[in-house]
């Protein structure tokens, strides 16, 4: 199991307790541009693992893969990071006889980049239904044709807290606009100002300083900078199971973690102020139940979702991505290599673009002799770079 983001690794650790009683199972996170911090790495693990994951290189990823592949590979990793081990570190050799992809969240729609990404996997693990319904619709052409079903709900003890919460699970990218963001900042205020009773709990996943999946580019920890804030509007940090026991009520404007509040039996909000759209990426949850505003936060009205939008939505019976991917085991996985998406005339200034947006600072492939004529062609790319629009879309899908 590789993983790369904070998101990711959380993801991967679920998908590694699901594949503990048939393969023995190593989780690593390596390191990239966004690596997360070793506070980030123990939250997403939460203790549910024997040991600590290990950070590791791509390069040195690359060397064991190609030296002894695993039966089953899981690229719990960003879509630019996983065309970069297949692609360009293998060299399109097969990293293992079973490759598996996914999303770390809410993936409706399925975007064509996110799948174009992972086209060099047999396996791509969605969360419901509807998602792989959706999914099968934009299956590229090439060996990616399968697809698994694995929940998103976790299921662990719940935290205590000596008040009763609100708790609200902020996006990077949405809502978008700044002004937006404060305004959903002043609800909270509102909330906590008009129920001194509760705590109004806004739960981080990384702190200044600190990568996430997506860059944040106005935190509500710098909104509210400067701020005349009640004393019970609370920033957190943590795995978000210790915030939903006494929880009162939990509010996002799309992210995952609602299932989760959903599961643990806590009445939820999501936000339809900013949109509900397939950018805003909360159209799922149309016909929910669960959609409503601010205003609906400020007087604490929250909302228990429809059994039938449930049933069809992430809270499904039975998984299934575990025997898909044993029966490709069993079953015959060989293809040919996977073809280069960025080969053309452009190549050299994409395959820039991509190492430097999977790996950033982790980049150590300009290590050694040809350090300085790299240095020159990275400056005189960089130069250039405003001229070329990157084929990497909306960064939260990819």
């Amino acid at each position: 199991m590789v993983a790369d983001a904070d998101s990711y690794l959380k993801w991967a650790v679920a998908r590694a307790h699901d594949l503990a009683s048939s393969f023995d199972v190593r989780v690593v996170v390596v390191r990239s541009a966004v690596t997360p911090s070793a506070e980030q790495r123990n939250a997403a693990v939460d203790g549910r693992l024997a040991e600590a994951p290990a950070l590791i290189g791509l390069r040195e990823l690359a060397r064991e893969l190609a030296a002894a592949p695993p039966d089953l590979l899981l690229l719990a990793c960003r879509g630019p990071l996983i065309q970069l081990l297949l692609l360009e570190e293998l060299r399109g050799r097969r990293a293992a006889r079973v490759v598996a992809t996914g999303i770390p969240g809410i993936w409706f729609p399925p975007t064509a980049l996110g799948l174009e990404l992972r086209a060099g996997c047999d396996l791509v693990v969605v969360h419901s239904e509807r998602e792989r319904a959706a999914v099968r619709e934009r299956l590229p052409q090439g060996r990616l044709a399968h697809t698994g079903l694995a929940s998103l709900i976790p299921e662990h003890a719940l935290g205590r807290a000596d008040r009763r919460r609100v708790v609200f699970a902020p996006q990077a990218l949405v809502p978008a606009a700044r002004a937006d963001r404060v305004r959903l900042l002043e609800a909270l205020i509102a909330t906590a100002e008009r129920h001194p009773d509760l705590d109004v709990v806004i739960k981080v996943r990384g702190g200044a300083g600190e990568a996430q999946t997506h860059a944040e580019t106005a935190s509500y920890e710098e909104l509210a900078r400067g701020r005349d804030l009640p004393p019970n509007l609370l920033v957190a940090r943590g795995p978000l199971r210790e915030y939903l026991g006494d929880c009162a009520g939990f509010v996002t404007v799309s992210s995952t973690a609602a299932l989760e509040a959903v599961a643990a039996g806590v009445p939820s909000l999501v936000l339809e102020d900013f949109g509900v759209s397939a950018e805003v990426i909360n159209v799922v949850f149309e016909g929910s139940g669960l959609l409503g505003t601010l205003d609906h936060l400020v007087a604490l009205e929250f909302r228990t979702p429809d059994p039938v939008w449930a049933a069809r939505n992430y809270f499904h019976s039975r998984d299934d991505w575990v025997d898909q991917a044993q029966g490709l085991l069993h079953g015959s996985t060989s293809a040919g290599p996977m073809p280069d998406p960025l080969a053309g005339t452009l190549r050299t200034p994409w395959r820039l673009q991509r190492r430097a947006v999977a790996l950033g600072a982790a980049d150590d492939s300009w290590r050694g002799p040809l350090l300085a004529p790299a240095r020159l062609v990275l400056r005189a790319y960089d130069a250039i770079r405003a001229g070329w629009r990157p084929r990497v879309g909306r960064a939260n899908r990819g």
